[in-house]
């Protein structure tokens, strides 16, 4: 389980100007929407209010548990359904104020009126939010606690007022009933919270429904995070409590309280925190704003680009770029293209060679024994002393020969033939007689081959050294001598095609023109967007 860390500064002095500079952005450019959720923000930074959401289904215990916190009866509960629209809760003096949607702001006395306000809290259709102000709990004047609707109301009006509350909250207490933890529901909404740099406490409530004996707490909390795990969700923190016993033995109401109390200590700290991920996120929706305000030019652009071209998907910016250069290039320079061709195989073939190693220590030891058999005077045994010679002598070749052609098969030959099999590919070339004539090619190692790189008088450990040196070059001369062998025989084909396709390439150059100018355009689009969200976001971070 991932413990709360914060990234941002510890404090939100000066944020509140940034905020209305960002806001003056956001409606020059006509996005009101986004222009007063950040307006909002300026206004909640410049007062330096916190506030945490409580989330969930409408059965899971939000408003119980909200009173059950503070101490004092102040949301409807079971039986009734929990709010239907937003209500807040803060410290201060004692005030209810209930903000309609037809008839204003109406203030209520919460020790007289308590009962009439509560029906206002579950009266989504006429009010907006209830504010309700009280001394005597955990909370001051600059923090509150945000009762939401459930999450499962069909009601458009009460997605607004949770987005709403989501929007202004410093950190989100997520509430699930025991049963019914591992819906579908609960993972999108949490990912989502998570994602907008959300703090997220996950609270499972009514654990006094779990029976032991079908399965064991701990495997229970243990299958609980391996749930959110799955969907790559890390909350930062998990609670299980129980209202109706106080004394079940796994009950972490207590840890839970001290955790928000913790958060609300930290108010500069959280509070800065979430203002600066709350504008990143607004910047982003503006960002999208601009993209719908575009949109249509978007669409006329795009049509353009549903012609058909061989060999080319005409939405690949990239790929439509490339084509068109490959094409330039063509047309302008056959020659200087088929010479770019022939230096480019050669260079890679040299490459090849260049770091091809053949001789190990190995190699090193079988050529030390081989050249000694090789010195005037060599000789085995006593018996029959010139057949054990000759005979230890081929042993030694045989042995050199044996280890320097696994050298030059497997760190050579393999990846030679590898390297000008694919020339043709990166051409466009197809040509089965040159990939046979290439999977044919060989370099015969023959004792022969070992005896013509040695130099008479050699005898010292230096000169073994140079020796395998020797016989590698001489091996590597004889692939390059192979390798443009066969590169000469596909340049001829290469400029034969290139003859051949001159018409075609002029028709399709004009073809690339007119998408690669929608490119174009579809690109500046693109960045004037980006860079509209990006001066957005140095105005947050550095007050540019």
């Amino acid at each position: 389980m991932q413990t709360d860390q914060l990234a941002h500064p510890a404090s939100s002095a000066g944020l509140d100007a940034k905020l209305e500079q960002i806001a003056a952005a956001m409606q020059a450019a006509g996005d009101q929407d986004n222009t007063q959720k950040t307006k909002q923000l300026a206004e909640k930074a410049k007062k330096a209010e916190i506030s945490i959401a409580f989330c969930g289904h409408f059965s899971a215990g939000k408003s119980t548990m909200i009173n059950t916190l503070l101490g004092k009866d102040l949301l409807p509960s079971n039986p009734i359904p929990t709010s239907a629209n937003v209500v807040k809760i803060r410290g201060g003096e004692k005030a209810v104020q209930v903000h309609t949607r037809h008839h204003g702001v109406l203030t209520f006395d919460p020790d007289t009126d308590m009962e009439q306000v509560k029906q206002y809290a579950i009266d989504g259709d006429t009010v907006e939010w209830v504010e309700i102000a009280y001394p005597g709990t955990f909370l001051d004047e600059r923090s509150s606690l945000l009762d939401t609707p459930g999450i499962d109301s069909t009601d458009a009006a009460h997605k607004i007022a949770t987005e709403s509350a989501l929007h202004l909250a410093d950190a989100v207490i997520y509430m699930m009933d025991y049963n019914h933890v591992q819906a579908e529901e609960n993972f999108n909404f949490t990912k989502t919270l998570k994602d907008r740099g959300k703090p997220v406490y996950l609270v499972i409530n009514m654990i006094d429904k779990h029976l032991d004996f079908e399965l064991d707490f701990d495997s229970y909390k243990e299958s609980v995070q391996d749930a959110f795990a799955t969907w790559n969700i890390q909350p930062d923190g998990i609670f299980y409590t129980s209202l109706a016993e106080p004394d079940h033995p796994e009950n972490q109401y207590e840890d839970f309280r001290r955790k928000l109390q913790s958060l609300l200590e930290q108010r500069e700290v959280l509070l800065a925190d979430s203002l600066t991920h709350s504008a990143e996120y607004l910047i982003e929706q503006h960002v999208r704003f601009l993209q719908k305000q575009n949109a249509e030019k978007r669409q006329q652009l795009e049509s353009n680009l549903e012609q058909e071209i061989s060999g080319l998907e005409p939405t690949d910016a990239a790929q439509v770029a490339l084509a068109k250069q490959e094409m330039e290039t063509a047309l302008a320079a056959e020659t200087e293209r088929f010479k770019t061709a022939k230096d480019s195989m050669e260079q890679q073939l040299s490459s090849l060679l260049e770091n091809a190693r053949l001789t190990y220590y190995s190699t090193n030891e079988a050529a030390e024994q081989y050249l000694e058999s090789r010195k005037p005077g060599f000789k085995v045994g006593l018996l029959f002393a010139a057949k054990k010679t000759e005979e230890e002598r081929a042993r030694r070749l045989e042995a050199l020969l044996r280890d320097f052609r696994e050298k030059v098969s497997a760190n050579l030959d393999f990846h030679f033939k590898d390297l000008l099999g694919k020339f043709p590919q990166q051409y466009g070339i197809r040509d089965e007689a040159y990939h046979a004539e290439v999977h044919e090619a060989k370099v015969e190692i023959t004792g022969e081959f070992l005896a013509a790189q040695v130099k008479e008088g050699a005898g010292t450990r230096e000169y073994v050294m140079n020796y395998c040196a020797d016989i590698a070059k001489a091996v590597k001369q004889e692939y390059r001598r192979l390798g443009l062998a066969l590169i000469d025989k596909l340049l001829a084909r290469l400029e034969a095609q290139f003859a051949a396709e001159h018409g075609k390439r002029e028709e399709r150059l004009q073809a690339l023109d007119k998408l690669a100018e929608t490119h174009r355009q579809l690109a500046l689009l693109e960045q004037t967007e980006q860079q509209a969200g990006s001066r957005l976001l140095a105005i947050l971070r550095e007050g540019a």
